[in-house]
């Protein structure tokens, strides 16, 4: 078994692509829209595996919610160097971090992105 792909719902696709894409460098990986208007896009990492599903329904007026979500985590080769990038291209909001986190021998650093979900931006350090 492996896991294939997250989805979460969102409220403007543009400023999402923009976030994951531009200012995190994902891949767009495919793309498609559903009988019930819903646009479904999606991005990838390196891996080229796992992906993140971004729902989009353009008719809806229902506020995003990422209640119950704790955080999407990345995977980085270095964690300031994403961050400064990311900052640099967006507007995001930092919410913790950098820190280093013993526990799992890793760097980390929160940040929030245009709908309130909280993004792990993680590298592991090394042994």
């Amino acid at each position: 078994m492996e896991v294939h792909h997250t989805a979460v719902r969102v409220s403007d696709l543009e400023a999402t692509k923009a976030f994951y894409e531009d200012g995190l460098g994902l891949e767009f990986s495919k793309e498609f829209t559903t009988g019930d208007g819903v646009r479904n896009y999606y991005v990838t990492g390196d891996d080229l595996e796992t992906e993140i599903q971004f729902a989009y329904d353009p008719d809806s007026d229902d506020e995003i919610e990422p209640d119950g979500i704790v955080h999407l985590a990345l995977l980085v080769d270095d964690v300031s160097e994403t961050l400064e990038t990311l900052t640099e291209r967006t507007d995001c909001e930092v919410l913790r971090g950098p820190i280093t986190v013993d526990a799992v021998n890793a760097r980390a650093v929160f940040v929030e992105d245009p709908d309130g979900y909280e993004v792990e931006i993680f590298a592991h350090l090394e042994e």
